[in-house]
């Protein structure tokens, strides 16, 4: 399940359609998908009036990149992270220049200038689930990610907690079975191992080598 990498492009091939569930630049927020592209971008590949969707799909074309899912980052496209843990893989990449916070800022507190910066997570889990513990899992990766930056004591210019960036993605990605998994909160095993995943890979790939 390891991503290809052909920069500015990282690649990965699920060899089959899977169930996804998230929010990518490019592909279905919930649908089936076998194909997802990371493409390394630059604030002046994306200034405000250009739509990040049509940006994706030319440069793709443009490459013969063929995506059902695509996501896109100012983070160095190589520094990747990607972890395994049995039935669980979480690949990250983690541009910070577009950090942001959920806690409050001052009223009066300057602006957090835009950057293409931007942390995308896919999951993969080997394990077929249900549309409410795929959703579950969205709420774990998300959880596991802001741990992450959270012991790393990252701190936006006005001091407060980074937790994320404006423009973070996340996808999950299962097969589409019968069977699947009705639950996969922290109190089982998969969540566990779901959350414990992401939150090595996100640590990994912001934490400089």
């Amino acid at each position: 399940m390891r991503p290809k990498l052909a920069e500015p492009w990282l690649l990965l091939d699920l060899g089959r359609p899977h169930q996804v569930a998230g929010w990518p630049i490019v592909g279905p927020a919930w649908g089936m998908a076998r194909r997802i592209a990371w493409l390394q971008v630059r604030d002046a590949d994306l200034p405000p009036d250009v739509d990040p969707e049509s940006c994706f799909a030319e440069r793709a074309r443009r490459d013969g990149i063929i995506a059902d899912l695509g996501l896109m980052t100012a983070a160095e496209i190589a520094r990747f992270s990607c972890e395994e843990n049995g039935s669980v893989t979480a690949i990250v990449t983690a541009g910070l220049d577009n950090g942001e916070s959920v806690q409050p800022a001052a009223i009066d507190g300057p602006a957090v200038p835009w950057h293409a910066g931007t942390i995308n997570t896919v999951l993969h889990s080997a394990v077929p689930l249900t549309q409410a513990a795929m959703l579950e899992a969205l709420s774990i990766v998300t959880e596991a990610r802001t741990a992450a930056l959270l012991d790393l004591s990252l701190t936006l210019t006005d001091g407060r907690a980074l937790t994320g960036t404006g423009t973070d993605c996340i996808v999950v990605a299962a097969p589409a079975r019968p069977a699947a998994e009705r639950h996969c909160g922290l109190h089982t095993a998969l969540g566990r191992k779901i959350g414990e995943t992401v939150y090595r890979a996100m640590k990994r790939a912001v934490t400089p080598p």
